[in-house]
């Protein structure tokens, strides 16, 4: 698999764990239980993490070009 498909699949992963989360804090708004928090707190921080390494890898191969 080529590196571009690899970044773009990571994109796609990071948005799916930012909707998780999103979906997990709208959970505990509706029902108070900290399960809930936590999930989203743990969801949003994989979100935010893959979404940054992907946008790094994206720039260095555009950088290379």
């Amino acid at each position: 698999m080529s590196q571009k498909v690899l970044v773009l699949l990571a994109v796609a992963f990071a948005v799916v764990a930012l909707i998780a989360g999103g979906m997990q804090l709208a959970a505990f708004i509706a029902s108070e239980r900290p399960r809930h928090l936590v999930l989203a707190v743990f969801a949003l921080a994989v979100g935010a993490s893959v979404g940054a390494a992907a946008a790094s890898a994206l720039w260095r191969i555009r950088r290379r070009r």
